[in-house]
Formats: structure tokens, sequence, C-alpha cells
């Protein structure tokens, strides 16, 4: 009886050094995040990976809901003749309120369990014909708002040369 007394206070004791270990991940409740990389496929589709955390879980919009506004939003820059980078407006020679959006749906993220905080990575798969000819720059500023409206901070890509 006595040796089986041990053998239940060392299980209790590795059990709990174990789950010691474990920490909670504790982020902001405000999405935070930040432009990893670029890959271009030529001059007509890319992908663009940005990592991200969130400390209450809530990115993405569940496949069911068709009214909430995409998450994921990316300004389209171009480099003037100057150096700097300008907004493309959807049209030439409209207004620049008129400034060219991508924008995208996140899939829904939020983990089951008590422990919420998210970080990983989000692939931007860009496949569309592109704004400006071969040896054109660009560059993108990129946001992301979780489901209670709250907006991350703002990254941009690096500079990117539109090849043939």
């Amino acid at each position: 009886m006595k040796h089986l007394f041990y053998i239940l206070v060392f299980v209790a004791l590795i059990g709990a050094s174990v789950s010691s270990c474990v920490r909670e991940r504790t982020f902001s409740p405000i999405p935070a995040i930040q432009f990893e990389r670029f890959v271009t496929y030529g001059h007509d589709s890319a992908d663009c990976f940005i990592k991200f955390q969130d400390g209450d879980g809530d990115i993405g919009i569940p496949a069911s809901d068709n009214t909430s506004p995409d998450d994921l939003k990316m300004k389209y820059l171009y480099k003037g003749t100057d150096g700097t980078f300008l907004p493309v407006d959807s049209s030439f020679g409209t207004p620049h309120f008129d400034t060219l959006f991508y924008s995208y749906r996140v899939p829904y993220l939020t983990p089951a369990g008590q422990y919420k905080a998210l970080d990983g990575e989000i692939k931007i798969k860009l496949r569309t014909q592109p704004l400006f000819a071969v040896g054109h720059v660009v560059k993108f500023e990129i946001i992301l708002t979780d489901r209670a409206g709250n907006k991350s901070n703002m990254v941009t890509t690096n500079e990117i040369n539109v090849v043939p």
C-alpha cells in the first residue's frame, strides 16, 4: 500500500511538471501582422505571405456569412517617375479616392477550447492581370480586420518588379 502511494505521488509530480511547461500564449486582442515574403510567377500571378497574431482568436469569416465585409485588404501602389509610391486608380483619370484595393475573406480560424490566441501565416493568392507593363515597380499596403472590427497595423510589401 505504501509502495502504491509513492507511485501515485511520483506520477502526480511528473504530471504537474509537464503541465507547468505548457504556457498559454498571450497576444493583444487587436490583430498584428508582419510582411513575410512575396513570390512572383511571371507578370500575371503571385503569392504574398503575411504572419499574424490575435489574442482573442476572432480572425476570419465563417463560410456561411455572406454579409460581412472582406477582412483582408491590399492597396495597390506603383512607383512614380519621382520615385514615390502612388495609389493605383481603378481607371486612369479618376480622382485618387478611387484607389484600387484587392479584398479577400480569410477563412474562419477561431480555435475550439478555452485558449483562443492565434498566430500563423496567411497566403494571399494574386491571380489577376497586371496593371502595368514589364519593368514597372509596384508594392502593396496590407491590413487585416478581425470580427470585432479591430484593424491590424498596416504593413507594406517590398518593391516588386513586374517581369515577363
